[in-house]
Parts: C-alpha cells; structure tokens; sequence
C-alpha cells in the first residue's frame, strides 16, 4: 500500500508535512547532517529512508525545516 502521508504530529496536531521541493524530490538527511540531502521522489521511499536510518529527517513545510522527531508516516510512528 503507498504511503500517503508523512508528518509530524504533536499532542495529536498535524504541525509540518513532508512535501516535494520545488525539484520534485523530497530532500532527507542522516542522523547529524543538515546538508547534502538524499534527494528521493516518493513518499514511500522517503518512509523507507527514515524507517531504515535511525535519527534521520526529512524537510518539511511551513519553513522547509528538517524535522527527525515526532514523524508519523500514514499515522503511525516511524
């Protein structure tokens, strides 16, 4: 089943949702890194990245900001 959503949710509010850069792709970083993203094209392969990469983020609207904790893909916790 393709994931359809990936957000970060606080005391039960949708605060950000991952969205596509103006590129098309979805910029993810590692544990650590703010920079040189892993540019991916899909929700599910950016649910993939952060299931597979403990403390990995992903940049999310309103801001653009990375975000790693309180990621919720298709409402569940990653």
């Amino acid at each position: 089943m393709p994931t359809t959503s990936i957000e970060k949710i606080v005391a039960g509010s949708v605060v950000a949702k991952a969205e596509s850069h103006k590129t098309s792709n979805y910029h993810c970083h590692h544990r650590g890194s703010n920079v040189d993203a892993v540019e991916l094209g899909s929700l599910d392969e950016v649910a993939e990245f952060l299931r597979e990469n403990p403390g990995s983020g992903v940049r999310m609207e309103p801001g653009w900001s990375k975000i790693v904790d309180d990621i919720y893909i298709d409402g569940l916790p990653r």
